[in-house]
């Protein structure tokens, strides 16, 4: 808000709240606060005095600068009222014998001037002065005609305001809370108001009281209200239980007692607590020294201590038999003074311990939950490798066979150590992180988040955001524990305690209606009783509708849905921008949802047409036959040049299968039959020689034979293949390189991106084949590498890269030698450009394809 020091508020006839603040008016709209001061056509910021006319206004006191009617439609000051000054205290309260009359108490800064004057919410177009008439009982207000519209007394008694069965009473310490003319107690920082100096209490119509103080802000006391909160500053919580009906917090080494809504004892037990938990009248506490018991009442004193120093890190009890966790040396049991040690494979450095029906759920912030049965024997390991959105569980619980798991990033359910279900943390929990998992007396299963508590109904969750569990972004819910004999959960925030009633915890069902405000085409407002039409040349055609946000703090989400397309949500708070539009007949549909997932409508949907600029004037008609005699012309043109250009292409085509053939027919004589050449020679000389015959000759010759194989299987593919797709000729490559360094110690990496399998013709999978053989040629002959990259990268272009970490060429042999510039004349044949770069660090072959 934009200030903590607010002095009244009124609620307008679309129940929207406005604020009178030291900084403005004040009202929250479309999901964030709203001011209007002195930089936006406002006289003065402190507006000291406000009061609805349940019509179209408010009547606004600004200090120093006088009496306004403000139209909250238009957000604008109608009129000033000269017959007030710039009064130093003004006072507006409602006439109490007239409804439609509004009482103005001015008064001087000495206070022995005042003056009253009546407003009337059917004219406000000027102020009624008024008398004061003493009866001899009490003091009356009337009219200059003596018709009697006030008592006197509403400007000399504090505010009253019943709420549920109490009446609250302004009371300059706080708010008295009566029930049956009996002081019950006395609302004030320590039990939930924002501050001890109230300025004003309204009272809302459907309910809620609103609290405005001087310094601490805004408290709102809701209708039916299931929470209670009250202040934990300082505390710095390290556990909480809810046990005997009361509520225990371990904090900075004390136990806090919480009864009936208060903290009613604070205990200072030790400082290294970590873990406890209470039964009956005992109480115990996990620290790192180990297990200590207490009893409990009628103040906590410690009996005896069992040594454990790894830190307890969760405590049960089951009869005689005390079960606990530890942060490294896995579970212990304890029973009879005796103790037995459950360790297992894969963690034991145990975070939390959960009590499920199957036995156990260990969880960890590293490595997942592991589940138990009751002899602590490992079931199941439970991580992000099957099926859990983090490895950071915060949370265990089970339902029968189903066993849900809450981490960091989203909620995982589990049958039968099977995945049935998932709920992300971005997705359906708005980036919550998950704290606790439970199932009320009404079998229907929570969700308590760091922000937020959902409800799971089927195969969703609903937020409940008009809850407000927290207060502003800055708070974050630190732990939750829900007690089934009180059906209630108790939080715990950094700023607050809080208790929720979960019997009275009502989902807002009720969404806001959807009204159309205006429709803005070119800058122009149209008519909303007109039919709606927009040319296609219409530019910035904006739909804007009314907030649905009445409350403070809500925030809806508006949607919206073009004909038959899916919902999308709304980029700005209540307004659609189009622009352009085509021709056609538009359905504009218009939901909105409330912060509890519960959907509302705009009754009727908008439909509108699109139409074409209708030209009847000779200029356009000649103009369009010219355009046309140019079109057509030039259509004939680009025919017969493409005509051409396919002459061109197919000669090209045919001289370039020529080049072809005659390129295979070298490659098989050059390479397969200097292979073959030089087998022949090696099986003459085992021949003449058998003490030439060992493993390594007989290697080589099997090594000459795989290469001519090689050869003969790509030219043969090349050949087979009319047209071949991108990854099929890399994948022929890559059996190519493999064979081809299978005697080198060079380790070859390939990668590839082919997003676009692109279909390729032969010259050009042939060219690019080649290439890329010349290229292995290269390295293996002259680059002395040990590393070789191949990369295919096939998008709206083809591109390849080679490299190696060999020693490179120098620059006069990048221009001139290893048959670069046939390798550049290939590439240019097919449309791709070649590119070389290289150091003493390596070379790069790019093919670009142009």
């Amino acid at each position: 808000m934009p200030s903590n020091y607010i002095f009244n508020a009124a609620e307008d006839h679309n129940h929207v709240i406005w604020f009178g603040t030291d900084k403005g008016l004040v009202t929250y709209q479309d999901g964030k606060w709203l001011t209007l001061d002195i930089d936006n056509g406002m006289p003065g910021n402190y507006i000291s005095s406000l009061v609805s006319d349940e019509k179209n206004g408010l009547l606004v006191y600004i200090l120093d600068k006088g009496l306004y009617y403000f139209n909250t439609n238009t957000k604008t000051l109608l009129k000033k009222y000269n017959e007030i000054g710039t009064w130093n205290s003004l006072k507006i309260k409602k006439a109490t014998k007239d409804k439609n009359l509004i009482i103005v108490h001015v008064i001087s800064s000495t206070g022995h001037q005042s003056s009253f004057y009546a407003f009337d919410r059917n004219n406000i177009k000027k102020l009624l002065p008024l008398k004061i008439i003493n009866n001899g009982k009490e003091k009356l207000l009337s009219l200059t005609n003596g018709k009697i519209i006030s008592d006197l007394s509403i400007f000399e008694n504090p505010e009253k305001i019943e709420f549920e069965n109490f009446t609250l009473e302004q009371n300059p310490l706080g708010i008295i809370r009566k029930e049956n003319n009996k002081i019950v107690d006395t609302l004030t920082e320590e039990n939930g108001l924002a501050s001890n100096f109230i300025s004003d209490i309204i009272k809302k119509n459907n309910g809620d009281v609103y609290v405005t103080t001087l310094g601490g802000g805004i408290s709102i006391l809701k209708k039916n209200n299931s929470k209670i909160s009250f202040l934990n500053k300082n505390i710095n919580v390290r556990d909480i239980i809810c046990s005997n009906e009361k509520k225990y917090v371990i904090s900075d080494g004390s136990l806090y007692v919480i009864n009936k809504n208060r903290i009613e004892n604070k205990y200072f037990l030790r400082k290294d607590i970590l873990s406890f938990n209470v039964y009956g009248d005992e109480l115990l506490v996990g620290s790192f020294e180990g297990l200590h018991f207490y009893k409990l009442t009628p103040k906590p004193v410690l009996i005896k201590t069992f040594p454990i120093t790894t830190g307890i890190s969760k405590i049960y009890k089951e009869g005689k038999k005390v079960i606990f966790s530890t942060y490294g040396e896995g579970i212990f049991v304890l029973e009879n003074g005796k103790t037995e040690n459950f360790e297992n494979i894969y963690f034991n450095n145990i975070e939390n311990l959960f009590n499920i029906t199957s036995g156990y759920a260990a969880t960890s912030y590293d490595y997942g939950a592991i589940i138990l049965d009751k002899k602590f024997q490992p079931m199941a390991h439970l991580n992000k490798n099957n099926g859990l959105e983090s490895n950071f569980v915060t949370c265990a619980f089970s339902d029968n066979d189903t066993i849900y798991i809450g981490t960091k990033k989203g909620l995982t359910t589990y049958y039968k150590n099977k995945t049935i279900q998932k709920f992300t943390s971005k997705k359906d929990f708005h980036d919550d992180a998950i704290k606790s998992i439970f199932r009320d007396n009404k079998k229907q299963i929570w969700i308590l988040t760091d922000k937020n508590i959902y409800k799971k109904s089927g195969y969703t969750v609903k937020p409940l955001g008009s809850l407000r569990l927290i207060d502003d972004n800055k708070d974050r819910i630190i732990q939750g524990q829900y007690s089934v004999k009180e059906n209630q959960l108790f939080l715990v925030t950094k700023n607050k305690f809080s208790i929720i009633k979960l019997n009275k915890v009502i989902p807002n069902k009720h969404t806001n209606p959807v009204v159309l405000e205006k429709i803005i085409a070119n800058n122009e407002n149209l008519n909303l009783k007109d039919k709606i039409v927009f040319t296609d040349s219409d530019k910035d055609i904006y739909f804007i509708f009314k907030s649905v946000d009445k409350e403070i703090l809500t925030q809806s989400k508006l949607y919206y849905k073009i004909n038959k397309d899916s919902w999308r949500p709304f980029n700005q708070p209540r307004s659609l921008k189009f622009s352009p539009l085509e021709r056609g007949n538009y359905t504009l549909s218009i939901k909105v949802i409330n912060e509890d997932g519960y959907e509302g409508y705009l009754k009727n949907p908008i439909k509108f047409k699109v139409i074409g600029p209708f030209y009847i004037r000779w200029w356009f008609i000649m103009l369009t036959g010219i355009l046309a005699s140019i079109l057509i012309y030039n259509y004939v043109n680009e025919q017969n040049k493409k005509k051409y250009v396919k002459r061109l292409n197919l000669l090209r085509v045919k001289h370039q299968v020529e080049n072809e053939r005659r390129r295979i027919s070298r490659d098989l004589h050059d390479n397969i039959g200097a292979y073959v050449t030089r087998l022949i020679s090696k099986i003459d000389l085992l021949k003449t020689d058998a003490n030439n015959i060992t493993d390594e000759n007989c290697n080589d010759v099997r090594l000459d034979a795989e290469h001519i194989l090689a050869l003969l299987r790509q030219t043969i593919f090349i050949l087979a293949n009319k047209e071949t797709t991108i990854i099929a000729l890399y994948d022929n490559f890559k059996t190519y390189a493999q064979k081809f360094f299978q005697t080198d110690n060079i380790k070859i990496i390939f990668e590839e991106n082919a997003e676009n399998n692109r279909k390729l013709d032969p010259t050009t999978s042939s060219s690019l084949y080649r290439i890329m053989q010349e290229a292995l040629q290269n390295i293996h002959k002259h680059a002395s590498a040990t590393k070789v990259e191949i990369n295919v990268i096939s998008k709206d272009k083809i591109i390849i890269f080679i490299k190696d970490n060999g020693k490179g060429f120098k620059k006069e042999e990048l221009k001139f030698g290893y048959g670069l510039q046939n390798m550049k004349e290939r590439a240019l044949e097919v449309g791709f450009k070649f590119n070389i770069y290289s150091d003493n660090t390596g070379t790069i072959i790019e093919l670009y394809e142009i």
